[in-house]
């Protein structure tokens, strides 16, 4: 309300400035009288001026007089009001433009008054009037569509990105659920050799240890045979040593419990290919998200000893999660990675599970480089990443993002750059009647 009660002010004084103005600018049928402030805007228009622009005189008060020019000659104005000093014998052709985009070419005069600016426009006493009139109309259709050209280019070039965003999506997609597919079938081909050795071997482990009771049973009746029958103990004595019984008896039990370890790893990693390769699998199923994440770790090994990077893990004792497990996996995976590869030697990424509320909320903590601020809203577009050219193609957080998204759940960054991030998987949690055990906690450098 102040600055329209010094708006009006301002224009009444304008007004009684000038001589005689006050008492024909209103009934002026010929001059086409407006008033700006020093930035432009509207403070007074005649009613001649209102009817050429087909605009109430009150609907043009406070809006900006660029906004009824041309675009050449807005250009022109903004110049003209930039000025310290205007010339009262100054004359301009400014095209001004109605409300149904017809322009109307009109000569003004220009005055500096008390702060303001005072514009006297009237028609041009020009013969080719007509001529000019079409010819700036043309101009401004031509303005017209040059912008909606720009416009549907700039939309053009986002549909054209979008779409090239989905198809590396959709390639990405197929290629991991491929792969589920691939390795699901290996893990299966694996598994049922894999059952056989190991069924063997602790058959074998248990015949063994039955051999071994009877040589030991043999080995005490060593003394009463050597005093009925010597050179059968001499010969019993002579093949012990020959094969070296005493190294067998006591090499053997490691070897085969070593073997055993083995096969037994060998399983773990077999579940682990069948666990963590259900990429292609859409039905969503309860399950356990602590296991998901455990698997995920062990194949994520490598990756740790690389970076010289540690694991501390939290495991909450929580209720199982409807949830489609392969790209769960995948969506926890991705930022695992990600943590990884933020961290610097020695340091450790911490992992967790809890509840908050009625969300089961995967935690993943690095202490690494952090991410900018100014990055921050960009995380998640496809193909944007600020790792070094050749070392990541910007897919991993906007797949994570998809799936968390898809299961009606949402992830949240916190981050300062140069001290770490901390990423929450936010997901609605769903009771099941069994709650699970407390899970394993993962040895640390694993």
């Amino acid at each position: 309300m102040h600055n329209c009660n010094e708006q009006i002010t301002l224009r009444d004084r304008l007004l009684k400035a000038i001589p005689l103005v006050s008492t024909f600018v209103d009934s002026s049928k010929l001059v086409h009288v407006a008033i700006l402030d020093n930035s432009g805007r509207i403070l007074y228009v005649n009613q001649t001026f209102s009817t050429c622009l087909k605009v109430g005189c009150e609907e043009m008060m406070g809006k900006s007089f660029i906004e009824f020019l041309t675009e050449p000659d807005g250009v022109t104005l903004a110049r003209l009001l930039s000025e310290t000093a205007v010339s009262t014998d100054q004359e301009l052709l400014l095209n001004v433009v109605d409300i149904d985009q017809a322009p109307h070419t009109l000569r003004f005069r220009f005055a500096l008054v008390d702060g303001g600016l005072l514009l006297f426009g009237e028609p041009p006493l020009d013969k080719d009037q007509a001529f000019q009139d079409e010819l700036i109309q043309l101009n401004n259709q031509l303005s017209v569509l040059s912008r909606e050209n720009i416009r549907k280019g700039r939309e053009l070039a986002k549909a054209l990105a979008d779409l090239k965003n989905a198809q590396s999506m959709l390639v990405h997609q197929e290629k991991m659920a491929s792969l589920g597919q691939m390795t699901a079938g290996i893990a299966h081909e694996i598994n049922n050799p894999l059952a056989f050795v190991l069924g063997n071997e602790q058959v074998l482990k248990r015949d063994f240890d039955e051999l071994m009771a009877f040589i030991n049973t043999l080995g005490d009746a060593l003394p009463e045979i050597a005093t009925h029958s010597p050179r059968i103990h001499a010969e019993i004595i002579a093949k012990a040593g020959e094969i070296g019984l005493e190294y067998l008896a006591e090499a053997l039990p490691r070897k085969i419990a070593a073997n055993i370890e083995g096969l037994e790893r060998v399983k773990q990693i077999v579940l682990d290919l069948r666990n963590f390769s259900r990429l292609d699998e859409a039905e969503r199923k309860l399950c356990d998200v602590s296991e998901g994440i455990a698997a995920t770790l062990r194949f994520l090994g490598p990756l740790l000893q690389e970076h010289g990077v540690t694991v501390d893990t939290g495991f909450a004792v929580l209720p199982q999660l409807l949830c489609s497990p392969g790209p769960l996996n995948q969506a926890i995976s991705n930022v695992l990675t990600n943590a990884i590869q933020a961290s610097r030697p020695g340091q450790t990424v911490r992992v967790s599970t809890q509840m908050n509320g009625d969300w089961y909320c995967v935690e993943v903590a690095d202490k690494g480089a952090g991410i900018p601020a100014e990055h921050l809203t960009r995380v998640f577009d496809p193909f944007f990443t600020t790792k070094p050219v050749g070392s990541g193609t910007g897919l991993g957080l906007s797949i994570a993002h998809q799936i968390v998204a898809a299961h009606n759940g949402r992830i949240e960054i916190d981050s300062i750059a140069g001290s770490g991030t901390t990423v929450r998987i936010l997901l609605p949690g769903t009771q099941h009647d069994k709650t699970p055990d407390i899970k394993e906690e993962i040895p640390h450098g694993t």
